[in-house]
């Protein structure tokens, strides 16, 4: 507003002084008046456009660590920094190497979890454990996920988005699912957070790069449960699979995994349509198994499901195209995984 009254006064100091002058010369000027006006407009509209942008970033606030390690943060996005992690989850739940700062060298991924195991190997889950998600590069350790999650789990998953190598994350906690990416950020010697997909899906950029990362990760633990997980079973005797305690003691390990690639499923299929599995047939056969011995028609079903992931699923998918592999989809629908 203060820039617009020097004009607003000019122009009435001018029209008063003009009163003898010409109605053309008068014209002339107050048309040349008008348009300063509008310049100063101009002006004062960008001008509140830059400070609206300056308030945006003075968003991103820095809050302190413990160690003083500080990282830049605000709901959707945050430069985490390397800190020393003192104490460690009580169990490692996955781990996975990649070059993810372009330096030659491959960074330890680990997530870990506060939750036992069973003898059977299985973990005994309570309904809320701690996570923790870190990247491990020669001294330095990058904590991209330590909190305590409530009837949920935390997963993970390496992609390249743009070309770039990185780290997408997901988050179930009760009814949400989150999924965040983290890439390394050279200038920083940090990794940027940012959530791309809440419940309400507003942005999608990265959604196709990280439903193929889980896809795939998804079908490896499949091929682990329907191979090496399910030979004991149809090698069992009928002895043994009367039995219901060494029934579920073969079954369950197959069901842990199965269940793990439904949940990443699942999220896959909100991430892109294109993907979507159902598991829900395995699932149900799986759990007849072990409530009753299994009938000689559900062990069929068993060596069909374990004769196709034997014998490789191939390509999975056509990411120029955005669809599971034809090859793989008829393999699915043969054993009605569909």
């Amino acid at each position: 507003m203060r820039r617009l009254l020097p004009g607003v006064v000019c122009l009435a100091v001018v029209l008063v002084g003009c009163s003898n002058q010409s109605n053309g010369e008068m014209t002339e000027e107050i048309e040349e008046l008008k348009k300063q006006i509008e310049q100063i407009s101009l002006e004062n509209e960008s001008l509140v456009k830059t400070i609206e942008e300056q308030k945006a970033a003075l968003e991103l606030v820095v809050t302190e660590t413990s160690d003083e390690t500080p990282i830049y943060s605000n709901d959707d996005y945050a430069m985490i920094l390397a800190k020393e992690i003192e104490q460690y989850p009580q169990t490692l739940y996955k781990k996975t190497t990649l070059d993810i700062d372009g330096d030659g060298e491959e960074e330890e991924i680990e997530l870990h979890v506060n939750a036992g195991k069973t003898e059977n190997g299985l973990f005994a889950w309570d309904d809320g454990q701690t996570w923790l998600l870190v990247v491990k590069d020669g001294e330095e350790t990058f904590p991209l996920f330590d909190d305590f999650v409530q009837l949920g789990s935390i997963d993970f998953s390496t992609a390249r988005f743009d070309r770039k190598p990185g780290i997408v994350m997901m988050m179930r906690s009760h009814s949400d699912r989150i999924v965040q990416r983290f890439t390394y950020d050279k200038d920083e010697n940090g990794y940027e957070k940012v959530t791309f997909y809440k419940k309400e899906n507003t942005a999608n950029n990265d959604n196709q790069p990280a439903s193929y990362a889980f896809f795939k990760d998804a079908f490896n633990l499949l091929k682990t449960a329907f191979t090496t997980k399910t030979v004991p079973v149809l090698e069992a005797g009928e002895e043994t699979l009367q039995d219901s305690q060494e029934r579920m003691e073969l079954i369950y390990p197959i069901l842990d995994d199965v269940y793990n690639a439904w949940r990443l499923l699942e999220m896959v299929a909100e991430l892109n349509r294109e993907l979507d599995v159902s598991l829900d047939g395995a699932i149900d056969l799986l759990h007849q198994m072990v409530n009753q011995p299994p009938t000689d028609e559900q062990m069929k079903q068993l060596q069909s499901i374990h004769d196709v992931f034997k014998s490789g699923t191939g390509d999975l998918i056509i990411e120029e195209e955005n669809q599971i592999h034809p090859d793989l989809k008829e393999k699915l629908r043969s054993i009605n995984f569909h």
